[in-house]
């Protein structure tokens, strides 16, 4: 017998670690664990059940045909083919969410039904989209669809018990899509929503989206100038010198990294025949998203990644066991033909660059190379603050390859993560077919999750393109295991999430915007100038204001908006002794230091890349304790 409070927060329940509807019977002994919001798979379920809620909406509005609305990481979306009519969120939102409204108050239930294939084809005569499912996606007799009020929908579930209980939703944001994002199919309009059992915690979310708003690295870009987007080149960046500062300040900190953990950087071209994506097999299930064209009757195309070229230069001539592992890194640029509607600031763009990394090893070493890979990213992590999460994804149902090698494999990534003594989960059945993987998942300083690196074994491309290496016994000869590995991932990507993470205050060894020099009048613009070159020469990024017509206090304010770490003022005393006088964008004095302490000073901790440089400036002893994010 439950309590009355806890039967009220619960959302689902979890018999024998699946998850159940609260009102379905059970079937046999079981475990029994009730889910309130707090849980993930709680959240999933209720945004679920929101989308529904949404879906009946929609349904009751517009009277289209309901495609997919499924949850997503916060909240939930319902895609609808309208025939042409287009959403707007001012004009068409109230109706929908007052629609909503009413059907909360009515407390709908929902109930779990199973029906044959034959007759809900039948029932979902008058939408081919359903009927697409159902031909294309059920293989049963049987299949499982949700009601709720008027709405008849395919559903494996679960759901909440009734419609009342969802206390709070909001629907932010729409956008046009296509059929399974296929740009030959239909377009529909999808409805973006979220939903809370609480109202404090919806007034908590939009909080958080007011911040995030300020935040938005396309927002941030545009006021510091570093980047831009051209109509004609959709979905290509434009870095100007400062973000181009940022962007080489990355790849120079991994290059940097790769010297100490024996990475040697390659060089691979950008444009290959056809015919090394179809030996990779990426031209049979990812030619869509290639950008393709003719020479000379040949069909070509702009690479999208770079291992299928790693792996011609590994079979560029006979190896041997003695020189595995090798681990060749490419910054090489790459191609990605996304749809237009999906190219979104710097997350997701058409051309990018990744550090991407493939390291060729014998079965034995794949240990101590997802122990190297695991160090390397928690290096990197460290420095810019970020805490991270952990997954191990094994063997799916449908997997290519020796199922011993994959146990094998699996074991010694398990092996891996426990010596790493860092949490992690596992994540059975989510491997690619090519191989497991390690997916690590980084908390920015909005508590949002972000996908950057990837550590992902792969048994196939070894097979495809017919490599190996010489045992050393006789003529003996095995296969490498291939580990994809990235860190930042796409770059652009990175700088979209650091520049949001630090809401574009910048720390010093990544900031275009180091130091600003002013002068207190005219009179010491030459002195200025002086400690301008000076640094300049010493590899700071340093500026000047010679404006006349500001004040002292003027320029100092619109330093410290433009995000300098440091602002040097410079008058008759400073001259005179040969120092600077030094304070902070957060309005810190530091004081008066010679010109040659501070050069000093300020290399020291773009070196040692620290995180509070601002702070710690005039300490003796400065460690370098990356705050977590």
């Amino acid at each position: 017998i439950f309590s009355q409070g806890l039967a009220d927060n619960c959302i689902v329940a979890k018999v024998n670690d699946v998850v159940w509807d609260l009102d379905r019977p059970l079937e046999t002994d079981a475990k029994l664990q009730l889910l309130k919001f707090d849980d993930e798979e709680a959240q999933t379920v209720y945004w679920h059940s929101t989308a529904h809620i949404l879906g009946e909406a929609m349904e009751r509005t517009y009277g289209g045909c309901l495609c997919y609305g499924p949850p997503i990481e916060q909240g939930f979306y319902y895609d609808m083919f309208m025939d042409g009519r287009q959403v707007s969120d001012k004009n068409d939102f109230p109706a929908v969410e007052n629609v909503m409204k009413s059907i909360l108050k009515e407390k709908q239930p929902f109930e779990r039904l199973e029906v044959t294939k034959e007759n809900l084809l039948k029932m979902f005569a008058y939408n081919p989209f359903k009927l697409r499912i159902l031909n294309e996606k059920v293989t049963t007799p049987t299949t499982t669809v949700y009601r709720c009020g008027p709405l008849i929908d395919l559903c494996r579930g679960p759901h909440v018990r009734h419609t009342g209980k969802i206390k709070a939703f909001q629907l932010y944001k729409n956008s046009a899509t296509y059929w399974e994002g296929k740009a030959d199919m239909e377009s529909l309009q999808r409805i973006y929503g979220i939903s809370f059992p609480d109202k404090k915690e919806m007034k908590q979310w939009q909080k958080f989206q007011e911040e995030a708003k300020q935040r938005d690295h396309r927002k941030i870009g545009k006021e510091q100038e570093l980047f831009f987007f051209h109509e004609l080149s959709p979905g290509s960046c434009f870095f100007f010198p400062r973000g181009a500062f940022i962007y080489n300040t990355l790849i120079s900190f991994i290059k940097e990294e790769y010297r100490k953990r024996g990475f040697e950087e390659v060089v691979s071209p950008n444009i290959y025949n056809s015919k090394l994506w179809m030996t990779s097999g990426h031209w049979q299930h990812y030619d869509q998203n290639m950008f393709s064209f003719s020479v000379e009757k040949e069909t070509f195309a702009l690479k999208p990644m770079n291992c299928p070229g790693h792996c011609l230069m590994f079979s560029h001539r006979s190896r041997s066991w003695r020189e595995l592992p090798i681990r060749f890194a490419d910054f090489g640029v790459l191609h990605r033909n996304e749809l237009s509607g999906a190219l979104t600031g710097l997350t997701r763009v058409r051309r990018f660059q990744q550090d991407d990394a493939h390291i060729f090893c014998r079965p034995e070493q794949i240990k101590d190379e997802m122990r190297g890979a695991l160090n390397f990213l928690k290096a990197v992590y460290d420095t810019f603050g970020f805490s991270f999460k952990l997954f191990l994804s094994t063997r799916p149902e449908k997997f290519l390859g020796d199922p011993g090698m994959w146990d094998d494999a699996e074991k010694q990534l398990e092996e891996c993560l426990v010596e790493f003594d860092h949490p992690w989960k596992l994540n059975p059945g989510d491997g690619a077919f090519y191989g497991p993987k390690i997916d690590i998942q980084i908390m920015d300083a909005l508590r949002r999750p972000h996908q950057c690196a990837t550590i992902q074994l792969d048994f196939q491309l070894p097979i495809r393109f017919n490599l190996n290496y010489v045992t050393g016994e006789g003529d003996e000869k095995k296969r490498p295991v291939i580990i994809h590995r990235a860190i930042l991932g796409s770059v652009e990507r990175m700088i979209a999430i650091l520049t949001e993470n630090y809401g574009g205050k910048w720390p010093l060894w990544l900031s275009p915007r180091q130091v600003m020099i002013l002068a207190v009048s005219s009179k010491y613009d030459e002195y200025a100038e002086s400690v301008r070159l000076r640094m300049h020469e010493a590899g700071i990024q340093v500026d000047l204001e010679k404006d006349p017509g500001l004040t002292l206090n003027k320029k100092i304010r619109t330093a410290q908006l433009e995000q300098y770490n440091f602002i040097l003022v410079v008058g008759e005393k400073e001259e005179t002794n040969g120092t600077v006088n030094i304070r902070t964008r957060d309005n810190k004095v530091h004081g008066e230091l010679t010109v040659q302490a501070v050069i000093d000073r300020l290399l020291h901790l773009v070196k040692i890349r620290h995180q509070n440089a601002e702070d710690q400036f005039t300490e003796e002893e400065t460690t370098n304790e990356p705050q977590k994010a």
